[in-house]
């Protein structure tokens, strides 16, 4: 690979963002490095989104567009991974958007760097959207000191890492080696809420060669109602992938090191699912939480157990009926 004349590909997934969409695609066409393949997946949309897109294919020759019936975010992503022919290749969601100069910059460390890269992982802002607010709030999403001291070295391990089920799992702040990953031909899963934790898992443990850096590359558009979870379907879907990314830390033997980051994520996820799923599942969604949960909190340290912060949440979860619970914790969030 010829480290002045690497392509980028970016992969797009596009499902009814019209409003959004232009935005997405200036902040990429608008990059300082050029070097880009930028493939639209057209994933089913019914609004404008197609037009648009269209519309920039004709003005920008990088523009690749992808059309297919709705296959959601995790088919929409593998459609891109199956046609992409970067060097390197990224995701960008089509209500996001990069901040100038975003790819000139991972040029910058990646043509500095003797060693490989094979996960470039940068810092992002969220932009929170709501209606009753004129003016969005921006916050900082990552705690990038979270991977230690930065004074000798980027190239960090999620072994290192204090949270490594949360601050790292999105796999939009990231740039991925494409000879190195096809190696392994992950894939996400299809159709499934909190993909992003199961795909990142897999490829985290699969190298060495990740290097951090923290300036803030991406904005990241929180919309309210953008995912819902109270389809008889969806709520299922977290537990899958829970089960998933406890079936990935065992077969790396990260699981141990893990195991409180994995308990406060049963605890996160299973109770935020639990408030927004519909009455009459509670109880049969509860149940399915609680046969994952007791095991890992049999396993963990019970001095330290007990002092956790989440020690009662953890307990009420466990004994608690449904109704009181979602009653209890109704404005928690954790």
């Amino acid at each position: 690979m010829d480290k002045n004349n690497v392509k980028i590909s970016v992969v797009i997934p596009v499902y009814n963002v019209e409003k959004y969409l232009s935005r997405c695609l200036d902040s990429i066409i608008l990059q300082t490095y050029e070097n880009l393949e930028i493939i639209c997946v057209n994933d089913g949309s019914t609004d404008g989104s197609p037009k648009i897109l269209e519309d920039y294919a004709e003005r920008d020759k990088r523009i690749r567009i992808i059309t297919q019936e709705n296959q959601g975010l995790s088919g929409a992503r593998n459609s891109g991974m199956h046609v992409m022919t970067g060097d390197y290749f990224t995701f960008v969601d089509s209500d996001d958007w990069l901040q100038l100069g975003a790819y000139q910059k991972f040029m910058d460390v990646l043509q500095t760097e003797e060693r490989v890269i094979d996960i470039f992982l940068f810092n992002g802002f969220r932009y929170m959207q709501d209606n009753l607010l004129t003016t969005p709030t921006i916050t900082k999403i990552f705690n990038i000191q979270d991977w230690g001291d930065f004074t000798e070295s980027h190239f960090k391990t999620i072994r290192q890492h204090k949270d490594p089920l949360y601050n790292t799992m999105a796999v939009w702040n990231k740039i991925y080696r494409t000879d190195w990953f096809r190696q392994y031909n992950f894939q996400f899963m299809d159709k499934m809420i909190g993909e992003d934790r199961l795909f990142s898992a897999q490829t985290y443990l699969s190298t060495d060669n990740v290097y951090v850096l923290e300036d803030y590359l991406y904005c990241y558009r929180k919309l309210p109602g953008s995912l819902s979870y109270t389809s008889d379907e969806n709520i299922f879907k977290f537990l899958k992938i829970a089960d998933e990314v406890k079936k990935v830390y065992i077969q790396k033997d990260f699981y141990k090191q893990s195991i409180f980051s994995y308990w406060e994520y049963l605890l996160r996820e299973g109770l935020s699912f639990l408030k927004n799923c519909q009455i009459y599942l509670r109880e049969d969604y509860l149940h399915e939480v609680r046969q994952r949960l007791k095991p890992v909190v049999a396993e963990l340290d019970q001095e330290r157990y007990k002092k956790d912060k989440n020690f009662q949440l953890s307990e009420d979860l466990l004994r608690l009926d449904a109704d009181t619970l979602c009653k209890k914790y109704r404005s928690l969030h954790i």
